[in-house]
């Protein structure tokens, strides 16, 4: 090996990292891992260190009596190689000793990047790692990534072993005070933008129990698009088996749009009531309806806090549990579920057919006397789609994908055993994806020119107000409604005050259009408008039929319009705050200076004059913007993660996290088959059905059975 590289008795480093990084280096070379033996210290100064080879000395045996629980190998063999420094004052770390020679073989070059020295974490791991976690990419699916950015397996200089270490101390770095960082986060935000809403609560141990918040963006989409709040506690952190109950509703794009987010270590009464309450105050005003699961604590508290507001349960959470109630002869018939379907999910269904064709099922497949389905029919206020019919916007919830869509949504950006810190970043990535992808919509609809199908002055008009995907069924209805043979006009009847039409669709139905003369409104039997808030093709029949050329006013609704033409739904709300993040130029600069760095590695890549003559520029910078042999120190390090969570850990802690619970997986562990053994010693013996005799014993090897077993010999 190069004569440069070997340690030398008498060689000095100014510092200890460097001397450290020398021999490790060397050690590298030439084949072996080393491991600190020792070290003394006077007032905060190592005086005097060695490093051995970490084959030296041997495995130590336990106790025979204490049984070793994991059997594991020893690479150890009395190696004797090692090197020892001694501080000087004004010279730094001198080589004291030096012992060159092994007892073992080195390790062959192909099985290198195995060795320990080999598999540290650098700085360019350490970045990659928390580049993934910030993305919520998993340890594992980081180390293929990291393995296809630095060239393979060979070149990657560590193991998917330490990427999962590395992660678990991320999350160990909070471990206690992620609670008290998550509301000191929460606090700044505040004094920031005071338009910021949060409140906790704590036990007696001052353990985090409840906590609320909403951003100014939030409140602005509530008051846009709050008329139906969907409110689902079906996902948890797990950690701490807090749950999380976001207030969800959807946006004119058809979208879930986050309103609020609460965490509750408790699924009762008193801390929905807690929520809803927070809820209403931040907001100044509670929704029309809001849909929930058939919870009863939910209910209870919607009772007691939203005194105005229509409680409706969840379709999706209820048809999701007709399996589980049907009796097993049943699961398997296609014909109950088709008749089960039509009558649930028909939106035209009236009150009184609703309940004829619900009685017909239960009686035709013996579930009349089912308590699950007897009570579901008994509470059908709260949940059968007809008696939504009179309230508006109401079936904005009909598909109850909503609360599924949304907490799927954000369980993608959640990992189970998040601290609370990182599941707050991951639910505002979450978060920022939401309103990156409403934006998207917006932009779209001031920039495209949706494709018209016909040369109607309505259809066009139509493109105009109406959001991308408003229009989109808008248009279908407009087409359907002037082109198709089978919806037409029957009828008209006039009067002093009203006009009512007789429309005919496609499924031979008919439908009656009223005109009222007075106030200018149209009013059809199906009541899609009162629902949905899109007009329905029976009415763009009348518009053809009465010449209409441009939607009226009073039939746009509002709800789905483009962004810019939405109203408030709930009045008083002021929108003066601003909601947009300012532009950061630290971040665009490093963003610049990155592009470039892979813009340059990409064009040299292959060239190695070229690659060598760029590692060479870039280390010339280095010395000139940080000196001489930078060596990355712990407080460097931990500065990394540091900037990870975006804050320190608090020396003073006021608000603990709620207590860590247990979770899938975490069961008792598998006993050995010496306890095994000891505890069927304990236990009574059953009779041996050969020798008759009573123990633990296998009657197929019995003293009576090998007897016999001789004498046929």
């Amino acid at each position: 090996m190069p004569d440069d590289l070997k340690p030398k008795i008498g060689q000095s480093f100014m510092t200890l990292d460097r001397a450290l990084d020398f021999y490790n280096n060397y050690a590298r070379y030439v084949g072996f891992d080393t491991r600190k033996k020792g070290s003394k210290k006077e007032k905060d100064v190592i005086t005097w260190i060695y490093v051995v080879c970490s084959r030296e000395g041997t495995k130590q045996r336990k106790n025979e009596q204490h049984e070793v629980k994991r059997k594991r190998s020893s690479i150890k063999c009395f190696c004797n190689a090692k090197v020892s420094w001694k501080f000087f004052m004004g010279i730094g770390y001198v080589i004291q000793s030096f012992v060159e020679e092994h007892n073992h073989e080195m390790v062959e070059e192909r099985h290198k990047h195995f060795m320990k020295l080999n598999r540290n974490l650098d700085l360019v791991h350490q970045k990659f790692i928390l580049d993934c976690a910030n993305a919520n990419i998993g340890p594992t699916l980081s180390f293929s990534l990291l393995k296809e950015v630095l060239g393979g397996l060979d070149y990657v200089g560590c193991t998917v072993l330490e990427v999962r270490n590395y992660r678990r101390d991320l999350r160990a770095y909070v471990e206690g005070a992620d609670a008290q960082m998550l509301l000191n986060e929460m606090r700044r935000k505040k004094e920031l933008c005071a338009a910021f809403t949060y409140e906790f609560e704590v036990n007696s141990k001052d353990r985090l129990t409840r906590l609320f918040w909403c951003d100014p963006t939030a409140k602005r989409n509530y008051h846009l698009y709050g008329d139906i709040v969907s409110f689902d506690t079906t996902y948890s952190t797990n950690r701490y088996c807090m749950i999380f109950a976001p207030f969800t509703g959807k946006d004119n794009h058809g979208r879930p749009v986050t309103f609020a987010a609460g965490l509750l270590s408790k699924e009762n009464a008193d801390s929905f009531s807690w929520l809803f309450k927070q809820f209403v105050k931040c907001m100044g005003v509670a929704p029309k309806l809001i849909v929930t699961d058939q919870d009863l604590g939910m209910k209870v508290a919607i009772a007691e806090v939203l005194l105005n507001t229509r409680h409706r349960w969840c379709m999706w959470h209820i048809m999701n549990k007709v399996a589980d109630k049907l009796p097993k002869n049943m699961l398997g018939s296609e014909e109950l579920k088709k008749e089960l379907n039509a009558c649930v999910w028909s939106e035209l269904i009236e009150p009184d057919a609703f309940e004829e064709s619900w009685h017909a099922i239960m009686e035709r497949y013996g579930l009349a006397n089912n308590d699950w389905f007897s009570s579901m029919f008994a509470s059908r206020k709260f949940w059968v789609p007809a008696f939504f019919r009179d309230f508006p916007m109401s079936s904005l919830i009909k598909t109850t994908s909503l609360s599924e869509s949304q907490n799927n949504f954000f369980k993608r950006y959640s990992k189970c055993r998040a601290n609370l810190m990182l599941f707050y970043m991951n639910y505002n990535h979450a978060l920022e994806a939401q309103r990156s992808n409403s934006a998207k919509l917006e932009y779209y609809d001031s920039t495209k020119v949706p494709i018209l199908r016909t040369e109607l002055e309505i259809e066009k008009h139509a493109s105009t107000i109406y959001s991308g995907s408003a229009f989109n069924a808008i248009q279908e209805e407009i087409v359907y409604a002037c082109f198709s043979l089978s919806c037409a006009t029957l009828g008209v009847s006039t009067n002093r005050e009203n006009e009512v039409y007789n429309i005919n669709d496609k499924d031979s139905n008919s439908w009656t259009v009223t005109y009222s003369i007075g106030d200018d409104t149209y009013l059809c039997g199906c009541k899609k408008f009162e629902r949905l808030g899109l007009l329905c093709s029976h009415i763009f029949c009348v518009l053809k039929y009465k010449f209409v050329k441009l939607i009226p006013e009073k039939l746009r609704g509002w709800r789905w319009l483009k962004s810019q033409f939405v109203k408030p739904i709930h009045g008083g709300f002021c929108d003066d705050h601003e909601i947009f993040s300012a532009v950061d130029e630290k971040k665009i600069a490093f963003k610049n200076m990155y592009a470039l760095f892979f813009e340059i590695a990409q064009s040299i890549e292959g060239n190695i004059d070229q690659i060598n003559a760029f590692t060479a520029i870039i280390e010339e910078g280095k010395k000139q913007l940080l000196g001489e042999g930078v060596v990355l120190s712990s407080i460097e390090k931990r500065a990394l993660i540091e900037n990870f969570y975006g804050s320190q850990v608090p020396n003073f802690i006021e608000v603990h996290p709620p207590n860590v619970v247990s979770t899938k997986g975490s069961g008792s562990r598998r006993k050995s088959k010496k306890e095994a053994a000891i505890k069927l010693a304990k236990k009574p013996g059953r009779k041996c059905g050969n020798c008759h005799v009573i123990g633990h014993h296998d009657s197929r090897n019995c003293k009576k059975v090998n007897e016999k077993t001789k004498q046929r010999q």
